[in-house]
């Protein structure tokens, strides 16, 4: 066995993730790293006794490109004897719908593709090719994005999605001597050239004029730092989490987190940082830096009362020596102060797909009829709500709640009290009187943001579905 197949035997080993039987997706784009890990991996497969399904996506960027591309993965995967599977996903479309990059939306498209063949398989991880190369260029990225030390540590070995990279201490120098002595073919991606992408930028021009004119192994320099700083990163970790633990006790959800203030100020200010921003992770916010330095702010000087709204519905409320996090209105933009007091009431009917402003909200509903089913992250995900629009007709109706109300809460067993519902989600008395209801003459369909009424949840034979978005005006 040679040195770089023994290399990559240890390492699956060192996971202790896989065992006998299991199946390992790898996403082979047709390149040199790719296809070095697709040989190495069936080198030795055997000896581990799994088994592989090489995965090609097609990003429908280079369309001169990928056909080649993946007919030469689908020939490497027959001579290897090793499963395939391919796909295309929508790059261009789902970055401008979202406001993303090229490459992010890319990055996100492709390991969801990955993901969802990994489900249909039943494979329990995905193999990636990322080499010691692109560890020095990712965290040389994130220091020029700005990122705190976790980050710095660069990519892992094996991360929470089950994404395993063997080849992350291996140059990409030495997976070229590999396919050149075993006279493997591989294709160049054009768009490896292109500067429009700034990892292509670093990696063209700042790395090598770095390592010209200030340090020759400025790449060695990375990966040693990203290294110390994960070991040092584990301990924070650590510690972090015992804070953590300390200053969250008592009842905890998915909608609301107290954390007592006193406890997380006696922690040292990096520890003070790492338990807001978990929080933050467990409440589905975003842990920007400066969201995080206001919060600790809010803990320090902030009057009970106070409170900072965050993305997504996300209210931090200061009271009785605690930062409550919560969404109050449900997981949706809402511009109005959540500690007001003042009822209000509105109703307004929706007789069609469209925008449907509730001004005293300051919210829009965005409604749209979709011919095919959400994936499973959308149906999953908190950005909508999806309704089976074969039990529904327009017009519908939004109102404020009523006394009184009752509906099914998906999964429910059976009928309950709004009210009693939103004291469950901990939407305060006083404002839920700004949760919208989305209604029809059999009662209520939805409470948008927060649960639709169990009658019109999605079904196998599901056609077309009814989309609800709640949007700031």
């Amino acid at each position: 066995m040679r040195p770089l197949e023994e290399h990559t035997l240890q390492k699956l080993r060192d996971l202790d993730l896989l065992k006998s039987g299991d199946l390992v997706v790898v996403a082979v784009s047709g390149g040199s790293d790719s296809v070095a890990l697709l040989h190495l991996l069936a080198a030795v497969v055997a000896d581990l006794a799994l088994r592989l399904c090489a995965v090609y996506v097609d990003h429908g960027l280079r369309p001169d490109e990928t056909a080649a591309e993946a007919e030469l993965v689908k020939k490497l995967a027959l001579q290897l004897k090793v499963d395939f599977r391919t796909g295309t996903v929508p790059v261009r479309e789902y970055g401008e719908e979202r406001g993303l990059s090229v490459e992010a939306a890319a990055r996100q498209l492709r390991y969801e593709f990955l993901e969802r063949v990994a489900g249909e398989l039943g494979a329990v991880a995905i193999a990636v090719a990322h080499t010691a190369d692109d560890q020095a260029e990712e965290v040389l990225l994130r220091l020029i994005r700005g990122a705190g030390r976790n980050a710095l540590a660069g990519m892992l070995e094996l991360n929470y999605r089950r994404v395993i990279r063997p080849l992350l201490q291996v140059s990409k120098e030495q997976l070229l001597d590999y396919l050149r002595e075993h006279d493997i073919s591989f294709l160049e991606d054009s768009s490896n050239a292109e500067r429009d992408f700034l990892r292509n930028r670093v990696r063209l021009d700042l790395l090598p004029y770095l390592q010209e004119n200030f340090n020759p192994a400025i790449r060695q320099t990375l990966l040693r730092t990203a290294d110390i700083l994960g070991t040092e990163d584990e301990l924070l970790g650590e510690l972090a989490r015992d804070l953590y633990s300390q200053a969250v006790n008592g009842p905890e959800d998915l909608d609301t987190i107290r954390a007592d203030i006193k406890v997380i100020l006696a922690g040292h200010p990096a520890l003070r940082r790492r338990v807001v921003e978990q929080i933050l992770v467990q409440m589905g916010g975003q842990p920007t830096f400066q969201h995080i330095e206001n919060l600790l702010a809010l803990a320090a000087t902030g009057g009970n009362g106070n409170e900072l709204h965050l993305a997504g519905g996300l209210r931090v409320v200061k009271r009785a020596g605690g930062l409550e996090f919560s969404y109050p209105a449900g997981r949706h933009p809402h511009r109005a102060s959540l500690t007001a007091s003042k009822d209000l009431s509105f109703e307004m009917i929706v007789d069609g797909p469209g925008n449907w402003p509730i001004n005293e909200l300051g919210v829009t509903l965005l409604v749209e009829i979709e011919e095919q089913r959400p994936r499973r992250d959308e149906l999953t995900g908190m950005a909508a709500d999806y309704l089976d629009m074969a039990e529904l007709a327009f017009p519908l109706t939004v109102r404020s709640v009523r006394p009184g109300d009752r509906f099914q809460p998906l999964g429910g067993p059976g009928s309950r009290k709004v009210a009693d519902f939103l004291s469950d989600r901990k939407v305060a008395r006083e404002n839920r009187s700004r949760v919208p209801v989305l209604a029809n003459q059999d009662g209520i369909v939805a409470l948008p943001g927060l649960r639709i009424d169990h009658r019109y949840r999605l079904v196998p034979g599901t056609k077309k579905v009814l989309k609800i978005t709640v949007l700031p005006i």
